[in-house]
This record gives C-alpha cells, sequence and structure tokens, in this order.
C-alpha cells in the first residue's frame, strides 16, 4: 500500500513538472510574441519619422533653389520693362511684415512666416504679374528637370541617416505637398523553431509643408519618382 501510495506521488510530481515545463514554455512563446509585435510599433513609428523628416528635407531643398530661378526671371523681366519694378524680394519681405502683424499667425515660426509669404507673392505673379506666363514656365522648367534631382538626393540622404531603406523609396509631388514613401526594417526575435526568419520592411508616407504655388503652374506635373540608387 505504501509503494502504491509513493508511485502515485511520484507520478504526480512528474506530470506537474510536465506542466509547469510545458506552462513556461507557453509564457516564453507568449514573450516573445509580444517582443516581436513592440518591435514591429517601434520600427512603424521609426519609418514614419523617416519620411516625415525626408519630406521636409525633400521641401526645403526646393525654397532654397526657387530664389536662382527667381532672380533669373527677374533679369529677363527688367529687360522688358522701362522701369525697375518692385522685385519678389521686396514683396515677401513686406508681406512677412503683414503677416507679423496678422493674429492668424501668431503661431508660426519666423520660417513658417517666411514660407508663407514667399506662397503668397508668387501665387499673386503666376495670376496677376506681368511676365506671369514666363515665370510659370521658368518655374515648371527648372523644378521639374533640375530641382526635382536635388529634391531626390537629399530625400535619399536622409532616408538613410535614419537607417531606413531606399529599396522602394519614392518621391511623389501632389496637391503642392511632397510625399516621402519609405520603409525600415524590424528584424524579429526567435525562440525554439518560433518567428525563425522574421524579417520585414515596413513602409510609410508622409507629406511636407504645403506648396500652395505649384498649383498654380499650368501643367506642372512631377509624378512618382523612384528614389532607389
Amino acid at each position: 500500500m505504501k509503494l502504491k501510495v509513493k508511485e502515485t506521488l511520484q507520478n504526480e510530481r512528474g506530470n506537474i513538472a510536465l506542466f509547469v515545463i510545458g506552462i513556461l514554455a507557453v509564457m516564453m512563446i507568449l514573450f516573445v510574441f509580444v517582443l516581436n509585435l513592440s518591435k514591429v510599433f517601434a520600427v512603424k513609428e521609426q519609418a514614419d519619422s523617416t519620411t516625415q523628416q525626408a519630406s521636409i528635407a525633400a521641401t526645403a531643398v526646393m525654397y532654397e533653389e526657387l530664389e536662382g530661378v527667381i532672380a533669373e526671371y527677374e533679369t529677363w523681366l527688367i529687360g522688358k520693362l522701362d522701369s525697375y519694378p518692385e522685385t519678389i524680394g521686396e514683396k515677401v519681405d513686406e508681406k512677412i511684415i503683414d503677416l507679423n502683424s496678422d493674429p492668424d499667425y501668431n503661431d508660426y515660426s519666423a520660417n513658417e512666416i517666411s514660407i508663407e509669404a514667399l506662397d503668397m507673392v508668387l501665387i499673386e505673379e503666376l495670376e496677376h504679374g506681368f511676365g506671369k506666363k514666363e515665370l510659370a514656365e521658368k518655374l515648371e522648367d527648372e523644378i521639374e528637370h533640375d530641382i526635382v534631382k536635388k529634391m531626390k538626393n537629399k530625400a535619399r540622404q536622409t532616408i538613410v541617416e535614419n537607417g531606413g531603406n531606399l529599396e522602394g523609396a519614392t518621391l511623389e509631388i501632389e496637391n503642392g505637398q511632397v510625399y516621402i514613401k519609405a520603409s525600415n526594417t524590424v528584424e524579429g526575435t526567435s525562440y525554439k523553431g518560433f518567428f525563425d526568419n522574421f524579417s520585414d520592411e515596413l513602409f510609410q508616407q508622409s507629406g511636407g509643408p504645403k506648396m500652395d504655388f505649384l498649383e498654380h503652374i499650368p501643367f506642372f506635373d512631377v509624378g512618382v519618382e523612384s528614389l532607389e540608387s
């Protein structure tokens, strides 16, 4: 009788041990699953940050390059008029003063107000300026054939600096905004055959600040441009 009780207790202890081991194994698998899920969310946020920074950087290139385009246009304009007109730069400075005194722009930074002022002045020139046709043609030609190339280079650089992938990355200008699509890679953690070789590129797309003047350039069209090297 004592021997049977002893054997029964030993069997129960063995079963409990197996049960505990099984529970621990399941808990480890669940832990690794949650760990991988958290990595996915983290990399998704990283990819979002990558595309946001790349779209802002590409937009900044646009505004940097506009100075040269405007200077060329004004050189042409001066040759067509008997008197020296007020320059676009002077009009922008006046608009900045107006916006700084406008309570609707109290939350704007100095840089944002400068961009807004340039947008407004360019729209006015494209709609009502003496050389509006020539300005539109000049902007269209320079942006589509030169500036976009520089924007793409800056976007590539920003994506790489943020650990992103150029494979499948694109730049598109639509409705006055630069949209960058790119990915960052998530690498999973494996456990005893579970989640082996788990790796994926998580794509995100973000748009930069709106450039309203682009929508006032007739026939302006920049389709989806690949950022792959």
